[in-house]
């Protein structure tokens, strides 16, 4: 690689984000290697039950099963988050809508509910900024949510998210719809080059001719 790419040794930023990168892939096969090991392990483990006829071997057998279940679903979830941008942390931005402190209250609503997924999910949050709403509530507010897969868990929730409900802030009780919009986007490096080859311009030069002299 250092013959291929020199500089990149050179460049800390560079240098950087390949050893993210090569961290990232590292831990996709460990976490491989570990379902595979366990999933062995298992097999043994019901073999010894079946032929002791040993009833607590089984169970734990059993429940070391249920465990890969659902660390299988996981890794699946992964593979299907194959997009190019589907591993990065992501921006979630959370904006109120018509409805007034109905739909400053819903956005919030929102807020507590990725903010939670969140941290069920052992990601971090920032909260970017924030603007509260006049009475409950928030008029918007953007998060930072930080770990692997952020943004391909978060991207589908980019749209208009309505809440039907019996509103708690009307004294007569009644049925109010409230609407926030959601947008999603991923983080991304902010090293972006762009390279203007002198062979992609087009350079055109007019006179004018009117009075003025220009």
């Amino acid at each position: 690689m250092s013959a291929e790419n020199p500089a990149i040794w050179n460049d800390p930023d560079k240098l950087q984000k390949l050893n993210k990168e090569r961290s990232f892939l590292d831990k996709s096969i460990k976490e491989y290697e570990d379902f595979h090991q366990r999933l062995e392990d298992a097999k043994v483990l019901i073999e010894m039950a079946t032929e002791a006829s040993d009833e607590d071997t089984f169970t734990e057998a059993k429940s070391e099963i249920d465990q890969l279940k659902k660390l299988g679903s996981e890794l699946e979830i992964k593979r299907v988050l194959n997009g190019e941008l589907d591993a990065n942390s992501a921006y979630i931005s959370i904006n109120s809508g018509a409805g007034g402190t109905e739909a400053q209250d819903w956005a919030s609503i929102l807020m507590r509910m990725y903010m939670r997924f969140a941290e069920k999910s052992g990601y971090s949050v920032d909260v970017m900024e924030m603007s509260d709403g006049e009475e409950a509530g928030i008029k918007s507010v953007t998060l930072l949510i930080e770990g692997a897969y952020a943004y391909g868990y978060l991207k589908a929730e980019s749209g208009v998210h309505r809440l039907v409900r019996i509103s708690p802030f009307d004294s007569n009780a009644r049925r109010h719809t409230s609407f926030a919009s959601v947008f999603c986007w991923p983080e991304i490096d902010d090293d972006i080059k762009i390279e203007i080859r002198p062979e992609d311009l087009k350079v055109e030069t007019f006179r004018s001719s009117g009075a003025g002299g220009q």
